[in-house]
Order: structure tokens, then C-alpha cells, then sequence
């Protein structure tokens, strides 16, 4: 247990500011967008151009690359929600069927092939969960831009693993911030349930 707080202190000195502004742009961007709003994607950029410098220095490639995806869907998100903003009511919708199995099929098949990459050619750690919550962030962050009430579910999943892996890192106050999300994760889904629309 000592150790554990000894290395949470480390991590604090090392990290402290930049990875305090992260958590909480972080989860100033999930708040916004579990509620429709689309400022979330401001936060979001900060939040991502900080991992990556973060997760670089760490040598953690697959999280520098999905958070330059990150970035890039904040400025797509901004604008594909600019529509709302003198809107008061946010519109939500099922993830259309036929796109369900082409998510499923398309992440898990990606997931083996990065995963294998990694593996056979960097000194990746975990690189099997590493894949999956990167590959199903890439889905699950599309599908909140497409308002798909399904991004959620994906959510859920893909934090509570994230969460496990961060610690398992040492990155303590990002692994509770993935539990956080996990929590908001579950929160955003019930709300969008309420607004859900027949596509």
C-alpha cells in the first residue's frame, strides 16, 4: 500500500499540472456531451493535445494515436453540431441496423490486427486491450457525433477497461477518470434513452 502511494506521488510530481488539466477538460467534454452540447469538443481538444504529449513520453503509441484521432473529431464534431446551437432539445437516434454488425465485425477484426502488429513488432504491454479500447473509441467517438445512443453502451465497456489498463501504468488519476467516465457513460445513456427518436 505504501508503494502504491509512493508512486502516486511520483506520478503527481512528474505530471501533476499537465495531467490535472487533462482529467478535467476530460471530463468537462463528456459532461457537455452527455448533454448535447457542443462546446464538449473544446475541452475535448485540450483535453487530447495534452495526452499526447503525456502518453508519448510514455512510449503508449496506441493512445497518442487515438487521441490525434480525438482531436480531429473535436474540430468535425464542432461543426457538425453547429446546427445546435440555438437549439434546446437534442435529437438522438438508434444506430442504424444494418451498420451494428459492420461496428462489431470491422472493431474485432482490427483489434487482432493491431494487437498481433504490436506485438510482433514494438514492446507493446497489453497490447490486445490496448487495441480494443482504441479501435472501439475510434466507433464509439463517430457515433456521438451521429448522435447513435449506442456510443454509450460502447462507452461503458471501453472506460471500465481503459480505467484497469491506466492503472495497471501507474497513470492513478487517469485510471479514476476513466472509472468517472464509466459512471457518466451510464449517466448519458439513460438521458439520451429519454430523447430517442424513431429513426
Amino acid at each position: 500500500m505504501l508503494d502504491f502511494w509512493t508512486k502516486l506521488t511520483t506520478e503527481a510530481s512528474v505530471f501533476n499540472t499537465l495531467e490535472i488539466t487533462a482529467v478535467v477538460s476530460a471530463l468537462a467534454y463528456v459532461i457537455l456531451a452527455s448533454k448535447g452540447n457542443r462546446w464538449c469538443f473544446l475541452f475535448g481538444l485540450i483535453s487530447s493535445a495534452i495526452y499526447i504529449y503525456i502518453t508519448y513520453q510514455l512510449n503508449f503509441f496506441f493512445d497518442v494515436g487515438i487521441n490525434c484521432y480525438y482531436i480531429i473529431m473535436s474540430f468535425y464534431g464542432w461543426f457538425a453540431w453547429s446546427n445546435q446551437a440555438n437549439e434546446t432539445k437534442l435529437i438522438v437516434k438508434k444506430t442504424p441496423k444494418r451498420l451494428l454488425p459492420i461496428f462489431a465485425l470491422s472493431g474485432i477484426s482490427l483489434t487482432l490486427i493491431l494487437a498481433f502488429g504490436a506485438e510482433r513488432f514494438s514492446a507493446a504491454e497489453l497490447a490486445y486491450l490496448d487495441a480494443f479500447t482504441t479501435v472501439f473509441a475510434i466507433f464509439a467517438t463517430y457515433m456521438v457525433v451521429k448522435k447513435y445512443i449506442e456510443n454509450w453502451l460502447i462507452w461503458i465497456v471501453v472506460d471500465l477497461v481503459a480505467s484497469g489498463m491506466y492503472f495497471y501504468k501507474e497513470l492513478y488519476f487517469t485510471s479514476l477518470l476513466f472509472l468517472i467516465y464509466t459512471l457518466i457513460a451510464i449517466f448519458g445513456y439513460f438521458k439520451w434513452k429519454k430523447l430517442i427518436v424513431n429513426a
